[in-house]
């Protein structure tokens, strides 16, 4: 049977059915309007389910009334000379993990490879934080050895640590590139500490120590975009 997941709302089904995607199932509650369905194809399944079994079966508190199943998206990754990858190590929060794939999606990166003992990442919160990223970039988890092969044609290897030596704006993002961004509590793993051939901080003023993995990660993701839009403008 063809792996699949769970999508929540009237925006993410909407978004998703545009981008093609043909969900396996759609569950509706009953006490929804019927005008408020998206444009929903004719092949596909579509069952009136009663409020008090439906409540049961969407994993928000106040559901909008519709729900999908639909299989897990296959995206390749982009072919680039000079690619830019998310690693994400050991990230646990739903939330962050979203919040990465997200960005990552909207600044081009050729993948998002993730390791273990990060969350998974067709979690429930996990896909309401990405927004439609699922559908938008390539993921892949790897292990240690796997990341090795794929960090071989990244001449730039930047962990992300407060105390980096670096600062994130001073690197040089058009080269084939990897961005690794640890878990909220300890930080990224000893694989990834092995790989990275440079350690990167965002300065902060105040009293503020760090910021949590979404937001550093993307910080980060969309100065390294920033970078090689100018160098594409400039060309």
């Amino acid at each position: 049977m063809e792996r699949a997941f769970v999508l929540e709302g009237h925006r993410a089904l909407a978004d998703a059915l545009e981008l093609g995607v043909r969900p396996q199932l759609i569950l509706i509650d009953a006490a929804m309007a019927p005008e408020r369905l998206p444009n929903v194809p004719a092949t596909v399944s579509v069952r009136l389910v009663a409020s008090s079994l439906f409540k049961e079966l969407a994993a928000t508190q106040h559901p909008q009334g519709i729900l999908a199943v639909v299989p897990f998206p296959e995206i390749a990754p982009k072919e680039s000379s000079s690619p830019l990858t998310l690693v994400v190590d050991a990230v646990r929060e739903p939330g962050n993990l979203g919040t990465l794939m997200r960005s990552a999606a909207a600044t081009g990166v050729d993948r998002v490879a993730l390791l273990p003992t990060t969350v998974d990442p067709y979690n429930a919160k996990v896909v309401r934080a990405g927004m439609g990223a699922h559908f938008r970039v390539a993921l892949e988890a790897l292990d240690g050895s796997s990341l090795a092969q794929l960090i071989r044609s990244r001449s730039l290897v930047a962990l992300l640590d407060a105390r980096g030596e670096a600062c994130y704006d001073d690197l040089d993002w058009n080269q084939p590139a990897a961005i690794i961004v640890g878990g909220e509590a300890f930080g990224p793993t000893a694989t990834s500490w092995s790989f990275a051939n440079v350690t990167v901080r965002i300065p902060l003023v105040g009293s503020i120590e760090s910021l949590n993995a979404g937001v550093a990660g993307s910080v980060v993701l969309f100065e390294a975009a920033r970078q090689r839009r100018a160098v594409g403008d400039s060309g």
